[in-house]
This record gives C-alpha cells, sequence and structure tokens, in this order.
C-alpha cells in the first residue's frame, strides 16, 4: 500500500514537472526579451538625455531672447506714451487757451463772408435785371 502512495505521488511530481517544462520556458524567453531591452534602453538613454539637455539649452536660449525683446518693446512702449502724454497735454492747453473765442470768431468771419457773396450776387442780378 505504501508502495501504491508513493508510485502515485512520484506520478503526480512527473505530471507536474512534464505540466511545468513550457511555462518555465516562456518565462525564460521573456526574461530574456526583457534582458536585450534593458540593455538596450541602457546603450540609447545617454543619448536621449544628452538630446533633452540640448533642447532644454535651446529653450532657454528662445526663451531669453524672446523676453530681451518684450524689455526693449516696453521700453519703446513707455517713450511712445510719454510722447502722446506730451501731446494730449498741449492739446488741452491750447484748447483752453484758445477755446471758444477763436472758434466763434472763424464761424462769424465765414457767416459774413458768405453774407457779402450773397450780397454782392443779388446786387449784380439786379443790375443785370434792369
Amino acid at each position: 500500500m505504501a508502495f501504491d502512495i508513493s508510485v502515485v505521488v512520484s506520478i503526480v511530481f512527473l505530471l507536474i514537472a512534464a505540466f511545468s517544462i513550457p511555462f518555465l520556458l516562456q518565462i525564460w524567453r521573456t526574461t530574456k526579451g526583457v534582458t536585450e531591452t534593458l540593455h538596450m534602453l541602457n546603450e540609447s538613454l545617454p543619448g536621449i538625455l544628452r538630446n533633452l539637455e540640448e533642447i532644454t539649452a535651446n529653450i532657454n536660449k528662445a526663451t531669453h531672447a524672446v523676453n530681451e525683446q518684450i524689455d526693449g518693446l516696453t521700453v519703446v512702449a513707455k517713450r511712445i506714451q510719454g510722447v502722446l502724454g506730451v501731446v494730449t497735454d498741449i492739446e488741452n492747453l491750447l484748447r483752453a487757451g484758445i477755446g471758444l473765442p477763436v472758434f466763434k470768431t472763424l464761424r462769424n468771419t465765414i457767416a459774413v463772408v458768405t453774407g457779402v457773396k450773397v450780397f454782392l450776387k443779388v446786387l449784380r442780378s439786379s443790375r443785370e435785371s434792369e
């Protein structure tokens, strides 16, 4: 009886070993593929990191150049605002100093000239009709 049990246990272990061989082979192949991938990654990673560092340096240079240009444009814009402020101040002074009397005088002068033109036109037409 003990012999039968040991034979059954031996057969069970033999079947487990036989069925586990394909799984172990697949694990070995997968490990080999992962090792190759890791080796390839370790070889190419320094180059990739160097490229990233170059890209970062170029982006930093471009950002610095853009910031300098913006600073220059800001100075120009402030100067233009200053000039426009002076022009506005001069305009306000001229409007306050000259103001309405000049415009009223100009308007009245134009009205008088128009009136004289009409008068002369009527005077000529009345002389021509006589």
